[in-house]
């Protein structure tokens, strides 16, 4: 038995002896959600490690980040509840931690935003005649940012069929990783970057997205759209079971890359973690995006939402046993065949990082560590 699995049965039989004091122990329920792209990675971790978490509930990293920084139990089917954790792949900002400061009224602890794992974006397509997609940056820029299209306009055939794009229809750190790309790779166009697909392509459309393109909830919901009988469709989307991302009959290459772990690793271990001072700002932990000159251009991270500081100190040590055990998945390389990260077609973070957010945030000499008296005090997440 592992260190972490014996921590685990410790845990378990120190839970067990509390549940004969009654309903009481239902109250350390650990409540938690937001992004769909992590959902499956997440369900199964609880499933299988974490019986005292309820179910991860995907609303979307929007609605996830709203939950946590407002503590809206509610918005996770947790009515009544406080909100322990929240998965987003689009970043926390400012007005977001204004938002929180504002809700805890100052006594709740510092908030902590730490990538979970890292991800490639893939550009699934159901095209007739086409079963090896490749397309450069320039022709990607295009389909997301005209119209009103066939595609043969985007790739200089005499094919009629009308360009159908596949977004996102709630907020979606799916549709700001993206947004981060096309940003990047189109100078001039207009693109935004935003967790709302409207606001990301408004100003490169110059009008409303239009009837013909189909908006889909969730990372299921689009998959769901190439699984039917749609034709014409492109849009982007997570790993899942059907789009691991090997398969160019189902999934584009961009400038001749299939989406592969080297590449989305390579970018992020680009992007040094935050030290000294900054550390201590959670703005700075999720890696800015640089578009890469060589590799597949469309990946970031999902990113996991924490306190400092609970008030229960069961809740605290379940929070930190769940970080622990990411990082612990994170550090086995190579990974093996029941690593959970790989297991469901994520990248492993770079080693660099997962270092700096072990030491920063689960090192017992480090004032900014989950539970710090010290930091803590009187005060946390209730």
């Amino acid at each position: 038995m592992n260190a972490f699995n014996l921590k685990k049965s410790v845990a378990a039989v120190v839970l067990a002896g509390l549940s004969m004091v009654g309903a009481a122990a239902s109250a350390q329920t650990v409540v938690g959600g937001g992004a769909t792209l992590p959902q499956p990675l997440y369900t199964n971790l609880i499933n299988n490690e974490f019986a005292n978490f309820a179910a991860y509930v995907g609303t979307g990293s929007g609605t996830g980040k709203t939950a946590f920084v407002t503590n809206n139990g509610g918005l996770f089917n947790a009515t009544g509840s406080s909100v322990h954790y929240a998965g987003s792949d689009s970043a926390l900002t400012q007005a977001n931690l204004n938002t929180y400061n504002t809700t805890s009224g100052g006594n709740w602890g510092p908030v902590i935003q730490i990538p979970a794992v890292a991800t490639a974006v893939l550009l699934p397509y159901k095209v007739t005649g086409q079963t090896a997609l490749d397309l450069t940056d320039d022709q990607i820029c295009q389909i997301f940012g005209v119209a009103d299209q066939t595609w043969g306009d985007v790739l200089g055939t005499t094919d009629a069929t009308q360009v159908r794009v596949v977004y996102r229809t709630e907020g979606s750190g799916t549709t700001e990783l993206l947004a981060n790309y096309l940003a990047a790779a189109c100078d001039g166009w207009g693109f935004t970057v935003s967790n709302s697909f409207a606001t990301v392509v408004g100003g490169a459309l110059g009008e409303p997205i239009p009837s013909h393109w189909i908006g889909a909830s969730g990372s299921s919901g689009v998959a769901a759209v190439f699984q039917g009988s749609q034709t014409g469709v492109f849009g982007y989307l997570s790993p899942d079971v059907n789009y691991t991302g090997n398969d160019n009959s189902v999934v584009a290459r961009v400038n001749g890359y299939l989406p592969d772990a080297e590449s989305v690793q390579a970018g992020i271990a680009d992007q040094a973690p935050p030290s000294g001072a900054a550390a201590a700002d959670p703005l700075a932990w999720v890696p800015a995006y640089v578009q890469p000159e060589v590799g597949y251009p469309i990946f970031g991270t999902t990113n996991l939402l924490v306190n400092q500081c609970y008030t229960s100190s069961a809740v605290e040590a379940e929070i930190v046993d769940f970080v622990t055990r990411l990082n612990e998945l994170n550090d086995e390389v190579p990974p093996p065949a029941t690593n959970l990260i790989t297991a469901h077609n994520f990248v492993q973070l770079p080693g660099t990082w997962n270092a700096a957010i072990r030491d920063t945030f689960l090192s017992a000499s480090s004032s900014l560590a989950i539970g710090n008296a010290t930091a803590c005090g009187s005060n946390g997440r209730p």
